[in-house]
């Protein structure tokens, strides 16, 4: 079982730590570590959790609260959970004061301009995919 654990806190800071824009985002990341590379869900189960992620109040991470619990009961939702925060809290509090001092920076502007683009794109891709299963 600590292994799981591991593994399940592994999966959720890698997807904290490299999901920009939250949200709808983070889907298709979620399915393909949890479907796709270690099998804790099936498609239908998966599907299951993005739903309950959308109509309970708060952000649509909840869904990793619901995987931790499949896949480890109620440790396995406090782990999952926790992982998939930290990530995005530890640099919020590194980067108050640096987005302070930059507010006006050109290339920190461009950038953040083209990462609004790639959620756009990765917002997409996650209700066709999403759209695909739920059709067939």
């Amino acid at each position: 079982m600590v292994s799981l654990l591991l593994k399940l806190s592994w999966v959720f800071l890698k997807i904290g730590t490299f999901t920009f824009g939250g949200g709808i985002v983070i889907i298709p990341m979620i399915e393909n570590e949890v479907v796709n590379n270690y099998g804790w869900l099936t498609k239908a189960e998966f599907i299951d959790a993005v739903t309950l992620g959308q109509i309970t109040p708060g952000p649509i991470i909840i869904s990793a609260t619901f995987i931790g619990y499949k896949v480890c009961g109620i440790v396995g939702a406090t782990i999952a959970t926790a992982s998939v925060i930290l990530p995005s809290f530890i640099m919020i509090c590194l980067a108050t004061e640096a987005i302070k001092k930059f507010r006006e920076n050109k290339i920190l502007a461009n950038f953040l301009r083209g990462a609004r683009v790639a959620v756009i794109g990765m917002v997409f891709d996650a209700g066709v995919s999403i759209g695909r299963s739920s059709l067939v």
